[in-house]
């Protein structure tokens, strides 16, 4: 990210839905495959693009403190953070990647673990799954979410039993197969692994095989 270039920077003339500015596409000299995407720009992210797009004299967005027609060198900011620490008390693990790791835990609070892998570049989702920290009201929401409107109705509707060509088999516990699973059965769209894979479910479907 310290070697961003200005083409990459793409920013609008007006907002879109009342606060992204532009994006930043992640192209160039990647290690990783999953490096490569595409951000959004916020408008604090603007202001600050704005300021160092204007100081830079060359073709980076980070430049040089004291020549703004060179690029950021790679240990100027650690060379930083370590004059800090001589001259302040931070915790042993404050640095730069506890930045971003601060940014992707809470960003993981907003949105679900693959969006975060994308956003953080990580080729692995293990990876990524470092930075969720279920908080302990994410249940309720789950669920709030999940009955607004009749989105639960229509779910239980789809599910409710019936009696189709294969529906008057009954499972272990004498209970109806659900109308869905059913449909998928008699019309012979699951193969035996998908079969394994129901194997917990209430219809006891090994009764059928």
């Amino acid at each position: 990210m310290l070697k961003l270039m200005k083409d990459c920077v793409r920013r609008w003339p007006e907002p879109r839905d009342g606060k992204i500015w532009g994006s930043l596409v992640i192209k160039r000299g990647l290690k990783r495959r999953g490096r490569k995407r595409e951000l959004a720009i916020t408008l604090k992210m603007k202001d600050l693009l704005e300021e160092l797009l204007l100081r830079s004299i060359c073709a980076y967005v980070f430049t040089s403190p004291i020549d703004p027609a060179r690029p950021l060198g790679p240990w100027v900011l650690e060379e930083q953070m370590t004059r800090l620490r001589k001259k302040i008390k931070v915790h042993p693990d404050a640095g730069l990647h506890a930045l971003r790791h601060t940014f992707l835990t809470e960003a993981g609070t907003y949105t679900d673990p693959f969006t975060l892998q994308y956003v953080a570049g990580h080729d692995s989702i293990k990876t990524t799954m470092r930075y969720v920290h279920p908080q302990a009201n994410a249940v309720h929401k789950l669920f709030v979410s999940m009955t607004k409107g009749d989105g639960m109705d229509k779910l239980s509707r789809s599910l409710k039993p019936t009696r189709s060509r294969v529906g008057a088999k009954m499972g272990a516990a004498g209970t109806p197969i659900p109308n869905d699973i059913s449909k998928l059965l008699s019309l012979g769209h699951l193969q035996r692994a998908e079969v394994v894979e129901l194997a917990d479910t209430p219809s006891a479907l090994p009764s059928l095989l």
